[in-house]
């Protein structure tokens, strides 16, 4: 009860859609609050010869590396779309923003906070995938805090009893430590869960020791690791596999059959150029490469050759795996974090990528 007691207090927080925004990002990235109806859902496509514009909602990660590409590379402006990036702190701010048309698109990770929004009518559809815990990739990273790794925390089975540093209750950090618990017959209740909101606050509370032991996406978990105040337990991506991250549109937006399609389009694109050109390393033979990797490292103002190790997988279809959702959806209502019923299959509309699909190409 504590512990969804904890959630539910932790998604009214995120009520105010755009609080923990930055206007991080490259150029093209909008800021603000993040608040007002989006222009993209009032229309079929662009009046009087202006670009219908588009908001998306992400954050300002390597994780959100095709949608940087396709709005650096012109994609989406070659068919007349004028896509705004909003950056924010964390998932449940944007998918609130998005399930309430504030946002039309939501590029970021699958929370509890989704599947809760969705179970009580404030939905948005899950649209394409952007990106999965993967084995062989080194995304995320379970460490442990320098002072309890010199007290012996070395495992997974070790964190029992231990504090762990999360964002808030029902995050993907609590899904992602969740299964690696369970592999090692332990689950959420033996740790003390930390709520801290935010990447940075994690990474600020492993360095000074106020939790024991966190997961840290990329760049911060090579940040710390480098740094000597984190050590590593395990890469979860050795792990775990998940669909992780994906897009979802907000219900006015998917409504907008021609904008919708349009966006899905030039993302898919981008996608299948992060797939040939970035994503696995390419060579310097490879002008493209150097050309995408500069421009996610505008965005995350990051080294390009900091960005290089930091990539995570995408489908290179941008296909979701319902199923995979689905494990999700359970583990999140087994834990407490999601109450009420959710159909995962209502939640995905893949219409729009296979419509992109045929205008692309296979």
């Amino acid at each position: 009860m504590r512990r969804w007691m904890c959630a539910a207090a932790a998604l009214a927080l995120l009520g105010v859609a755009g609080c923990g925004q930055t206007g991080a990002g490259g150029g093209n990235t909008a800021a603000g609050s993040g608040q007002g109806q989006p222009t993209g859902n009032a229309g079929g496509g662009a009046a009087g010869g202006s670009a219908a514009t588009i908001t998306v909602g992400t954050t300002p990660l390597v994780s959100s590396a095709p949608i940087f590409l396709a709005e650096d590379l012109g994609y989406w402006k070659d068919l007349g779309l004028d896509v705004q990036l909003k950056t924010y702190e964390s998932a449940g701010e944007i998918d609130v923003a998005t399930a309430a048309n504030t946002l039309d698109v939501s590029a970021t990770g699958i929370t509890a906070s989704l599947f809760n929004l969705w179970a009580s009518g404030k939905k948005e559809y899950i649209v394409a995938d952007k990106g999965r815990i993967w084995p062989g990739q080194k995304f995320e990273a379970l460490v442990a805090s320098d002072q309890a790794w010199q007290a012996g925390v070395r495992t997974v089975a070790d964190l029992k009893g231990k504090r762990f540093g999360n964002t808030a209750a029902g995050s993907t950090f609590d899904y992602l430590l969740g299964v690696m618990l369970a592999n090692n017959h332990l689950s959420l209740k033996d740790i003390q869960e930390v709520p801290l909101h935010t990447t940075s606050n994690i990474a600020a509370a492993v360095e000074s020791g106020q939790v024991d032991a966190a997961i840290l996406p990329q760049p911060a978990a090579n940040k710390e690791l480098a740094s000597g105040k984190a050590h590593l337990i395990a890469w979860v991506d050795d792990n775990v596999k998940a669909d992780l991250l994906v897009l979802a549109y907000s219900p006015n937006f998917r409504a907008n059959s021609d904008l919708a399609t349009k966006f899905m389009e030039g993302y898919l694109k981008a996608v299948r150029f992060y797939n040939q050109h970035v994503f696995g390393n390419h060579g310097a033979d490879d002008p493209d490469s150097k050309k995408g990797l500069d421009i996610i490292a505008k965005y995350t103002k990051q080294p390009a050759d900091v960005v290089k190790t930091e990539l995570i997988y995408v489908d290179p279809n941008a296909e979701v795996d319902p199923e995979n959702i689905e494990n999700q959806l359970k583990f999140y209502q087994s834990a407490g974090f999601v109450k009420g019923d959710v159909d995962v299959r209502s939640m995905v509309d893949d219409s729009f990528l296979k419509q992109a699909r045929q205008k692309l190409g296979s």
